[in-house]
Protein backbone atom coordinates (compact mmCIF):
# COMPACT_ATOMS: atom_id res chain seq x y z
CA UNK A 1 0.00 0.00 0.00
CA UNK A 2 1.02 3.84 -1.05
CA UNK A 3 0.06 7.20 0.51
CA UNK A 4 1.14 10.67 -1.06
CA UNK A 5 0.80 13.32 1.09
CA UNK A 6 1.05 16.65 -0.32
CA UNK A 7 -0.02 19.22 1.98
CA UNK A 8 -2.96 21.29 1.78
CA UNK A 9 -3.47 24.96 0.35
CA UNK A 10 -3.86 27.87 3.18
CA UNK A 11 -7.73 28.62 2.80
CA UNK A 12 -6.54 31.98 2.02
CA UNK A 13 -4.57 31.10 -0.86
CA UNK A 14 -7.96 28.81 -2.12
CA UNK A 15 -9.63 31.43 -2.33
CA UNK A 16 -7.21 33.33 -4.24
CA UNK A 17 -6.37 30.57 -6.51
CA UNK A 18 -9.75 29.08 -7.23
CA UNK A 19 -10.03 29.03 -10.64
CA UNK A 20 -10.47 26.26 -13.43
CA UNK A 21 -7.03 26.82 -14.29
CA UNK A 22 -4.95 26.08 -10.89
CA UNK A 23 -8.42 23.69 -9.56
CA UNK A 24 -7.00 21.65 -6.36
CA UNK A 25 -7.20 17.80 -7.73
CA UNK A 26 -8.26 14.74 -5.48
CA UNK A 27 -6.67 11.54 -7.01
CA UNK A 28 -8.19 8.39 -5.51
CA UNK A 29 -6.74 5.52 -7.05
CA UNK A 30 -4.65 2.21 -5.87
CA UNK A 31 -2.42 1.87 -8.23
CA UNK A 32 1.06 3.62 -8.03
CA UNK A 33 2.32 4.07 -11.34
CA UNK A 34 -0.82 5.01 -12.62
CA UNK A 35 -1.36 8.03 -9.94
CA UNK A 36 2.47 8.83 -9.78
CA UNK A 37 1.71 9.34 -13.46
CA UNK A 38 -1.26 11.05 -13.23
CA UNK A 39 0.28 13.59 -10.96
CA UNK A 40 2.68 14.59 -13.09
CA UNK A 41 0.55 15.06 -15.91
CA UNK A 42 -2.54 17.50 -13.50
CA UNK A 43 1.04 19.49 -12.39
CA UNK A 44 1.83 19.87 -15.44
CA UNK A 45 -1.62 21.33 -16.64
CA UNK A 46 -1.00 23.72 -13.75
CA UNK A 47 -3.05 21.85 -11.10
CA UNK A 48 -2.67 21.51 -7.42
CA UNK A 49 -3.01 17.81 -6.42
CA UNK A 50 -4.09 17.72 -2.70
CA UNK A 51 -3.42 14.28 -2.06
CA UNK A 52 -3.29 10.83 -3.62
CA UNK A 53 -5.07 7.83 -2.03
CA UNK A 54 -5.95 4.50 -2.36
CA UNK A 55 -8.74 3.68 -0.67
CA UNK A 56 -12.10 4.20 0.17
CA UNK A 57 -11.46 5.34 4.15
CA UNK A 58 -8.72 7.75 3.27
CA UNK A 59 -10.83 9.05 0.42
CA UNK A 60 -13.43 10.31 2.43
CA UNK A 61 -10.21 11.39 5.13
CA UNK A 62 -9.09 13.63 2.91
CA UNK A 63 -11.78 15.18 0.97
CA UNK A 64 -12.94 15.73 4.25
CA UNK A 65 -9.52 17.45 5.08
CA UNK A 66 -8.95 18.78 2.32
CA UNK A 67 -11.96 19.81 0.58
CA UNK A 68 -10.51 19.58 -3.25
CA UNK A 69 -12.57 21.33 -6.04
CA UNK A 70 -12.66 18.02 -7.88
CA UNK A 71 -12.06 14.22 -7.32
CA UNK A 72 -10.59 12.02 -9.96
CA UNK A 73 -11.97 8.56 -8.60
CA UNK A 74 -10.61 5.22 -9.98
CA UNK A 75 -13.61 3.01 -9.87
CA UNK A 76 -12.16 0.10 -8.45
CA UNK A 77 -9.78 1.12 -5.42
CA UNK A 78 -9.07 -0.50 -1.94
CA UNK A 79 -11.28 -0.68 0.93
CA UNK A 80 -14.84 -1.42 2.36
CA UNK A 81 -16.00 0.34 -0.91
CA UNK A 82 -15.27 0.90 -4.08
CA UNK A 83 -15.22 3.68 -5.97
CA UNK A 84 -18.73 4.32 -6.91
CA UNK A 85 -20.13 3.95 -3.51
CA UNK A 86 -17.41 6.49 -1.95
CA UNK A 87 -18.16 8.94 -4.54
CA UNK A 88 -21.83 8.91 -3.37
CA UNK A 89 -20.45 9.51 0.12
CA UNK A 90 -18.24 12.09 -0.75
CA UNK A 91 -20.70 13.85 -2.99
CA UNK A 92 -23.63 13.88 -0.60
CA UNK A 93 -21.83 14.91 2.72
CA UNK A 94 -18.98 17.67 0.73
CA UNK A 95 -20.98 18.42 -2.43
CA UNK A 96 -17.53 17.81 -4.52
CA UNK A 97 -17.47 17.14 -8.32
CA UNK A 98 -16.54 13.69 -9.06
CA UNK A 99 -15.05 12.15 -12.44
CA UNK A 100 -14.62 8.64 -12.43
CA UNK A 101 -11.61 7.01 -13.75
CA UNK A 102 -11.74 2.99 -15.63
CA UNK A 103 -9.76 0.92 -17.53
CA UNK A 104 -12.51 -0.53 -19.51
CA UNK A 105 -16.27 0.65 -20.22
CA UNK A 106 -18.43 -2.05 -18.60
CA UNK A 107 -21.80 -0.75 -19.69
CA UNK A 108 -23.02 -2.51 -16.57
CA UNK A 109 -20.38 -0.39 -14.38
CA UNK A 110 -21.22 2.57 -15.98
CA UNK A 111 -24.84 2.41 -15.32
CA UNK A 112 -24.38 1.79 -11.76
CA UNK A 113 -22.25 4.70 -11.80
CA UNK A 114 -24.77 6.97 -13.22
CA UNK A 115 -27.01 7.30 -9.67
CA UNK A 116 -23.88 9.42 -8.10
CA UNK A 117 -24.27 11.76 -10.83
CA UNK A 118 -20.70 12.38 -11.83
CA UNK A 119 -19.52 14.97 -13.77
CA UNK A 120 -17.40 12.59 -16.48
CA UNK A 121 -15.51 9.36 -17.19
CA UNK A 122 -11.83 9.29 -17.85
CA UNK A 123 -11.54 5.91 -19.68
CA UNK A 124 -7.64 5.15 -18.95
CA UNK A 125 -4.60 5.43 -20.47
CA UNK A 126 -5.62 9.18 -21.43
CA UNK A 127 -3.75 12.00 -22.80
CA UNK A 128 -3.34 15.43 -21.03
CA UNK A 129 -5.40 17.56 -23.61
CA UNK A 130 -8.40 14.75 -22.81
CA UNK A 131 -7.89 14.91 -18.54
CA UNK A 132 -7.84 18.46 -18.76
CA UNK A 133 -10.94 18.96 -21.13
CA UNK A 134 -12.98 16.49 -18.99
CA UNK A 135 -11.61 18.53 -16.04
CA UNK A 136 -12.66 21.75 -17.12
CA UNK A 137 -16.15 21.26 -18.07
CA UNK A 138 -17.08 19.21 -14.82
CA UNK A 139 -15.81 22.74 -13.11
CA UNK A 140 -17.84 24.77 -15.05
CA UNK A 141 -20.93 22.77 -14.35
CA UNK A 142 -20.85 21.98 -11.28
CA UNK A 143 -20.39 26.01 -11.10
CA UNK A 144 -23.28 26.20 -13.23
CA UNK A 145 -24.71 24.46 -10.93
CA UNK A 146 -23.85 26.15 -7.61
CA UNK A 147 -25.13 29.33 -9.39
CA UNK A 148 -28.33 28.09 -9.99
CA UNK A 149 -29.36 26.50 -6.68
CA UNK A 150 -28.11 29.56 -4.99
CA UNK A 151 -30.72 31.69 -7.65
CA UNK A 152 -33.14 28.89 -6.84
CA UNK A 153 -32.96 29.62 -3.24
CA UNK A 154 -32.87 33.21 -3.61
CA UNK A 155 -36.01 33.77 -5.76
CA UNK A 156 -37.81 31.62 -3.03
CA UNK A 157 -36.80 33.52 -0.22
CA UNK A 158 -37.58 36.09 -1.82
CA UNK A 159 -41.26 34.90 -2.67
CA UNK A 160 -41.95 34.14 1.06
CA UNK A 161 -40.44 37.87 2.50
CA UNK A 162 -43.51 38.91 -0.01
CA UNK A 163 -45.56 36.19 0.87
CA UNK A 164 -44.94 37.12 4.57
CA UNK A 165 -45.31 41.24 3.62
CA UNK A 166 -48.94 40.35 1.67
CA UNK A 167 -50.43 38.66 5.03
CA UNK A 168 -48.74 41.25 7.45
CA UNK A 169 -50.78 44.05 5.53
CA UNK A 170 -53.81 41.87 5.00
CA UNK A 171 -54.10 41.71 8.93
CA UNK A 172 -53.53 45.33 9.38
CA UNK A 173 -56.40 46.28 6.43
CA UNK A 174 -58.35 43.39 8.27
CA UNK A 175 -58.03 45.38 11.58
CA UNK A 176 -58.95 48.56 10.43
CA UNK A 177 -61.97 47.05 8.91
CA UNK A 178 -62.93 45.91 11.91
CA UNK A 179 -62.48 49.12 14.04
CA UNK A 180 -64.19 50.91 11.32
CA UNK A 181 -67.61 49.26 11.60
CA UNK A 182 -68.23 50.56 14.83
CA UNK A 183 -67.52 54.28 14.08
CA UNK A 184 -70.48 56.45 12.37
CA UNK A 185 -69.02 59.96 12.05
CA UNK A 186 -68.39 60.07 8.72
CA UNK A 187 -65.28 61.88 8.59
CA UNK A 188 -63.69 59.28 10.49
CA UNK A 189 -64.59 56.72 8.03
CA UNK A 190 -63.35 58.42 5.84
CA UNK A 191 -59.90 58.50 7.52
CA UNK A 192 -60.29 54.89 7.67
CA UNK A 193 -61.07 54.06 4.26
CA UNK A 194 -58.36 56.17 3.02
CA UNK A 195 -55.79 54.55 5.79
CA UNK A 196 -57.08 50.97 4.20
CA UNK A 197 -56.58 52.05 0.32
CA UNK A 198 -53.32 52.65 1.02
CA UNK A 199 -52.06 50.00 2.68
CA UNK A 200 -54.14 47.90 0.23
CA UNK A 201 -51.83 49.69 -2.67
CA UNK A 202 -48.49 48.46 -1.16
CA UNK A 203 -50.20 45.01 -0.51
CA UNK A 204 -51.40 44.81 -4.27
CA UNK A 205 -47.72 45.03 -5.39
CA UNK A 206 -46.50 41.88 -3.11
CA UNK A 207 -49.42 40.23 -4.14
CA UNK A 208 -48.85 40.46 -7.57
CA UNK A 209 -45.07 39.84 -7.42
CA UNK A 210 -45.79 36.59 -4.99
CA UNK A 211 -47.79 35.36 -7.75
CA UNK A 212 -45.78 36.08 -10.67
CA UNK A 213 -43.37 33.91 -12.67
CA UNK A 214 -40.43 36.21 -12.53
CA UNK A 215 -40.04 38.15 -9.20
CA UNK A 216 -38.26 40.86 -10.65
CA UNK A 217 -40.67 42.25 -13.05
CA UNK A 218 -44.38 43.49 -12.25
CA UNK A 219 -47.35 43.77 -14.82
CA UNK A 220 -47.29 47.28 -13.69
CA UNK A 221 -50.86 47.58 -16.32
CA UNK A 222 -52.75 45.08 -14.13
CA UNK A 223 -51.22 46.51 -11.18
CA UNK A 224 -52.44 50.00 -11.64
CA UNK A 225 -55.77 48.62 -13.42
CA UNK A 226 -56.53 46.67 -10.21
CA UNK A 227 -55.54 49.03 -7.99
CA UNK A 228 -57.96 51.87 -9.63
CA UNK A 229 -60.84 49.41 -9.79
CA UNK A 230 -60.48 48.51 -6.28
CA UNK A 231 -60.24 52.36 -5.41
CA UNK A 232 -63.48 52.99 -7.17
CA UNK A 233 -65.23 49.92 -5.64
CA UNK A 234 -64.41 51.61 -2.10
CA UNK A 235 -65.87 54.46 -2.82
CA UNK A 236 -69.31 52.74 -4.08
CA UNK A 237 -69.88 52.37 -0.43
CA UNK A 238 -70.65 56.13 -0.02
CA UNK A 239 -73.69 57.62 -1.04
CA UNK A 240 -74.29 59.84 -4.23
CA UNK A 241 -70.50 57.95 -5.69
CA UNK A 242 -70.65 59.15 -9.13
CA UNK A 243 -70.76 56.85 -12.75
CA UNK A 244 -67.16 57.24 -13.59
CA UNK A 245 -65.27 55.69 -16.86
CA UNK A 246 -61.48 54.37 -15.82
CA UNK A 247 -58.93 54.65 -18.88
CA UNK A 248 -55.92 53.12 -18.41
CA UNK A 249 -52.86 53.45 -20.91
CA UNK A 250 -49.61 52.01 -20.23
CA UNK A 251 -48.61 49.67 -22.34
CA UNK A 252 -45.02 47.99 -22.69
CA UNK A 253 -43.22 49.44 -19.48
CA UNK A 254 -40.50 48.21 -17.47
CA UNK A 255 -40.87 49.36 -14.12
CA UNK A 256 -38.96 48.42 -11.22
CA UNK A 257 -39.92 47.61 -7.62
CA UNK A 258 -38.11 50.69 -6.10
CA UNK A 259 -40.31 53.18 -8.65
CA UNK A 260 -43.68 51.00 -8.80
CA UNK A 261 -44.31 50.87 -4.75
CA UNK A 262 -44.24 54.83 -4.38
CA UNK A 263 -45.98 55.05 -8.06
CA UNK A 264 -49.08 53.26 -6.72
CA UNK A 265 -48.83 55.44 -3.31
CA UNK A 266 -49.18 58.22 -5.57
CA UNK A 267 -51.72 57.04 -7.86
CA UNK A 268 -53.60 55.89 -4.80
CA UNK A 269 -53.72 59.35 -3.07
CA UNK A 270 -54.66 61.23 -6.60
CA UNK A 271 -57.51 58.84 -7.75
CA UNK A 272 -58.87 59.10 -4.21
CA UNK A 273 -59.25 62.64 -4.13
CA UNK A 274 -61.05 62.67 -7.77
CA UNK A 275 -63.20 60.31 -6.39
CA UNK A 276 -63.77 62.27 -2.74
CA UNK A 277 -63.91 66.14 -4.89
CA UNK A 278 -63.79 66.25 -8.57
CA UNK A 279 -67.53 65.33 -9.43
CA UNK A 280 -69.55 67.16 -6.63
CA UNK A 281 -73.44 66.08 -6.95
CA UNK A 282 -73.06 62.71 -8.70
CA UNK A 283 -71.91 63.96 -11.84
CA UNK A 284 -70.07 61.25 -14.19
CA UNK A 285 -66.84 61.63 -15.44
CA UNK A 286 -63.50 60.27 -16.15
CA UNK A 287 -59.86 59.07 -14.33
CA UNK A 288 -57.01 58.69 -15.99
CA UNK A 289 -53.63 56.99 -15.66
CA UNK A 290 -51.01 56.90 -18.09
CA UNK A 291 -47.13 55.76 -17.86
CA UNK A 292 -44.62 56.45 -20.80
CA UNK A 293 -41.06 57.54 -21.40
CA UNK A 294 -40.32 60.86 -23.03
CA UNK A 295 -37.07 61.21 -25.36
CA UNK A 296 -34.97 61.39 -22.82
CA UNK A 297 -36.02 58.02 -21.66
CA UNK A 298 -37.63 59.70 -18.88
CA UNK A 299 -40.75 57.95 -17.15
CA UNK A 300 -43.97 60.11 -17.43
CA UNK A 301 -47.01 59.33 -14.96
CA UNK A 302 -50.31 60.73 -15.65
CA UNK A 303 -52.87 61.04 -13.52
CA UNK A 304 -55.89 63.26 -13.74
CA UNK A 305 -59.91 63.85 -14.17
CA UNK A 306 -62.10 65.92 -16.10
CA UNK A 307 -63.78 67.13 -12.69
CA UNK A 308 -64.68 70.59 -11.57
CA UNK A 309 -60.53 71.02 -10.91
CA UNK A 310 -58.87 72.42 -8.59
CA UNK A 311 -57.65 76.21 -7.26
CA UNK A 312 -55.33 77.56 -10.13
CA UNK A 313 -53.31 78.80 -7.08
CA UNK A 314 -53.20 75.28 -5.59
CA UNK A 315 -49.33 75.01 -4.49
CA UNK A 316 -48.80 70.76 -3.68
CA UNK A 317 -45.80 71.81 -1.37
CA UNK A 318 -47.78 74.32 0.90
CA UNK A 319 -50.67 71.58 1.05
CA UNK A 320 -51.47 70.59 4.61
CA UNK A 321 -53.62 67.61 3.23
CA UNK A 322 -51.89 64.67 4.12
CA UNK A 323 -52.40 62.61 1.05
CA UNK A 324 -50.60 65.86 -0.88
CA UNK A 325 -47.76 65.82 1.56
CA UNK A 326 -47.77 62.26 0.68
CA UNK A 327 -47.52 62.99 -3.02
CA UNK A 328 -45.24 65.66 -3.02
CA UNK A 329 -42.72 63.83 -0.41
CA UNK A 330 -42.86 60.64 -2.50
CA UNK A 331 -41.82 62.52 -5.59
CA UNK A 332 -39.36 64.25 -4.73
CA UNK A 333 -37.72 62.16 -1.94
CA UNK A 334 -38.35 58.40 -3.30
CA UNK A 335 -38.24 59.30 -6.97
CA UNK A 336 -36.25 61.66 -7.35
CA UNK A 337 -38.49 63.43 -10.09
CA UNK A 338 -40.42 66.58 -10.51
CA UNK A 339 -44.38 67.21 -10.72
CA UNK A 340 -46.43 69.54 -12.17
CA UNK A 341 -50.28 70.33 -11.98
CA UNK A 342 -52.48 71.12 -15.18
CA UNK A 343 -55.90 72.78 -14.20
CA UNK A 344 -57.06 73.60 -17.88
CA UNK A 345 -59.64 70.64 -18.29
CA UNK A 346 -60.30 69.39 -15.08
CA UNK A 347 -57.01 68.16 -13.17
CA UNK A 348 -54.12 66.68 -14.46
CA UNK A 349 -51.04 65.57 -12.28
CA UNK A 350 -47.39 65.31 -14.93
CA UNK A 351 -45.26 62.95 -12.73
CA UNK A 352 -41.15 62.53 -14.21
CA UNK A 353 -38.95 60.36 -12.72
CA UNK A 354 -35.68 58.24 -13.99
CA UNK A 355 -35.33 54.77 -13.08
CA UNK A 356 -34.04 54.10 -9.93
CA UNK A 357 -30.87 53.38 -9.30
CA UNK A 358 -30.68 51.39 -5.92
CA UNK A 359 -26.95 51.42 -4.25
CA UNK A 360 -25.63 48.22 -3.63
Amino acid sequence: MFFLELKPKDPYVKEQEDTMDNARVQIVEDEGIIALSLTRKLEKLGYIVTSVVPSSEEAIKKAEADLPDIILMDIAIQGSMDGIDTAAEISGRFNIPIIFMTAYADEQLLERAKITEPYGYIVKPSTDKEIHIMIKMALYKHKMEQWRKSAEYKETLLREIHHRVKNNFQVITSLLSLQAENITDRRIVNVFVDSFNRIKAMSTIHTKLYQSADLSKLDFEEYVSELCTELINSYDLHPNTPVLKLDIDIKNIDIDLDSATPCGLIINEIVSNSMKYAFPDNASGEIFVSLNKDVNDNYVLLIGDNGVGIPKDFDLSKSRSLGMMLVHDLVKKKLKGSIAIDTTKGTIYRIVFKKSTTET
